[in-house]
């Protein structure tokens, strides 16, 4: 079961990897070649955001699992804080983007219920 389990949880990330990839440059194509009004412009921008975090984490934490699975021994340069935090930093930015647009659409909410 383990064999099965690593090649399960490796091709998940895998998946995920794809499918990120596949939904940021839908979206960033969608940014660059459409006339588009602003808020939409600005909701594929934070949507190729999040879907590149997605790609890049999923590989990165795809090879950790499998370094980590395969019994290695020698320094983790996948828990060095520099490689961590750079990989962390696209899902960070990308959510903090979404974030910040729901909020600011709640704030236009509540202004015109005033």
């Amino acid at each position: 079961m383990d064999c099965f389990g690593d090649a399960l949880a490796v091709a998940q990330d895998l998946a995920t990897a794809l499918c990120g990839g596949f939904n940021a440059l839908y979206f960033l194509l969608y940014l660059l070649q459409r006339q588009e009004t602003l808020p939409r412009r600005v909701g594929a921008a934070a949507l190729a955001l999040v879907n590149a975090g997605a790609l890049v984490e999923s590989l990165y934490f795809s090879a950790l699992y499998t370094t980590y699975r395969l019994g290695w021994r020698g320094d983790m340069p996948f828990l060095s804080p520099l490689p961590w935090l750079l990989v962390r930093s696209l899902p960070f930015l990308g959510t903090l983007f979404v974030s910040l647009l729901v909020l600011r659409a709640l704030n236009h909410r509540s202004e015109r219920k005033e």
